[in-house]
């Protein structure tokens, strides 16, 4: 074990000893009824007719894991803050009873560079609310998706250290700039409400390669869904379906299958490349299609204790090298007093042809250093391929209404490979394990 890891352990050790001691003591001071959802400070600004709101959020996250190779794009045995970290900022402008405005801005490690942080725009877009019952937006949006889809970024408003992964990941983009139109029914238990949505979402696709390192392909998806929401004291779900057809943003076409070339007896190759000789050419799409359909459930099974599950299936058409994925989590979670314990399991798996090709892919290309080796090599590379299973322990602490700091430890385990895995160049990660310290504080503004 590293003294990095040894050091970051034993501050976890330390701070899950303290937040269970304060929960214990709060739990004896104040009644077992969970707190309600802390709210920001919002700065008011009035004047002729308009309301002005303003509100902050951040989070200072680090993480460490017990491998020299990255894992989720920035956690390694050396430990960092870019992989949670992020503060943001939203001002929401009411200009009559009926119209408003709401704009939020982040700043966090950019989707469009390797090492570079950016300022985003998260959300941005204009509200029309014609009574109590109908809402309609029109700018950039959450897809709404998952049960903490629309506040991912705001990491006081949940317990988790992190999101599961293996759920979140199923969604081709978190956000799209369109429209949205919302029905709610008011009942005495709770409230249901139905979205429907539709847009364009500009996303960087990110593909690692051990020969080349990351790279970035610009695209840009255009969705449709609609979900259904129950919300109430004791269960709140979700369930929804999203049709996204996503092409690359330079006009270029996405390859669809790679043939497999034979010129000779005991010897053949996967021409990845139509600069490649020798071949049919690759088969090309201007799109691919996905349909991503979800249930996401949150419910109170006895007093002070809750399980959350999500889970999603991404079925793709139109190629055999996208992500054709079915992942999931369960979680318990027990609130005692300020504090709030959690333990997770979590599934994320790659199904049909994408595994296929990519194992093919890899066999044909074996260890040869030569180009077409490393061709076909990074043609695998970039087929995101998911065989993983993780299991957590974590816990929350209210520091205040508005603040909390958390701690988790997460195992995961990698069967056949795992797209969130940079492989290095010794080949590709199979078999094997991260274990990962994660220690968080955030805070509403």
């Amino acid at each position: 074990m590293t003294q990095p890891y040894r050091v970051a352990l034993s501050a976890l050790t330390a701070l899950t000893a303290l937040t269970f001691w304060a929960g214990h003591v709060a739990a004896q001071a104040q009644t077992s009824q969970p707190q309600p959802q802390p709210q920001a400070v919002q700065p008011a600004v009035r004047a002729a007719g308009l309301d002005v709101r303003v509100s902050g959020f951040a989070t200072l996250g680090y993480a460490i894991s017990d491998q020299p190779w990255r894992w989720q794009r920035f956690t390694d045995k050396h430990g960092t803050l870019w992989r949670d970290s992020i503060v943001g900022g939203q001002l929401d402008a009411r200009f009559s009873p009926n119209w408003s405005a709401t704009a939020q801005l982040t700043l966090a490690p950019s989707t469009r560079h390797e090492r570079q942080w950016a300022v985003e725009a998260a959300w941005a877009f204009v509200s029309w609310r014609p009574d109590n019952d109908w809402l309609l937006r029109a700018g950039k949006q959450r897809v709404p998706i998952f049960l903490n889809a629309e506040n991912r970024d705001v990491g006081q408003t949940y317990a988790f250290a992190r999101l599961p992964a293996e759920a979140y990941a199923v969604s081709p983009t978190t956000d799209y700039t369109g429209l949205s139109v919302s029905r709610t029914w008011q009942r005495d238990s709770g409230e249901l409400s139905a979205d429907a949505y539709g847009g364009r979402a500009q996303i960087s696709d990110r593909i690692h390669s051990r020969e080349l390192g990351p790279q970035y392909v610009p695209v840009h998806t255009d969705i449709f869904g609609a979900a259904l929401t129950w919300r109430s004291e004791a269960l709140n779900w979700r369930v929804g379906l999203i049709r996204a057809v996503t092409q690359r943003s330079d006009g270029q076409l996405l390859p669809r299958s790679y043939p497999f070339v034979s010129p000779f007896p005991g010897f053949g190759y996967f021409q990845v490349s139509n600069d490649i000789p020798g071949g049919p050419g690759i088969r090309s799409t201007d799109a691919i299609t996905n349909h991503i359909v979800n249930l996401s459930l949150d419910a109170r099974v006895a007093p002070n204790w809750r399980v959350v599950t999500e889970v999603a299936r991404n079925i793709q058409s139109r190629t055999d090298l996208g992500a054709n994925t079915v992942g999931g989590y369960v979680a318990v979670l027990h609130t005692l007093g300020h504090l709030t314990p959690y333990v997770s399991l979590a599934r994320l798996q790659t199904l049909g042809a994408p595994r296929k090709v990519s194992e093919a892919l890899m066999a044909s290309a074996g260890q040869g250093s030569d180009a077409l080796s490393v061709a076909q090599r990074a043609a695998a590379d970039g087929i995101p391929v998911y065989d993983q299973t993780s299991a957590g322990v974590g816990a929350a602490y209210a520091l205040s209404p508005r603040s909390q700091i958390k701690g988790e430890w997460m195992h995961t385990r990698i069967g056949r490979r795992s797209a969130m895995a940079d492989d290095p160049p010794e080949g590709t990660l199979s078999q094997t394990g991260v274990n990962v310290l994660s220690l968080s504080y955030s805070v509403v503004f």
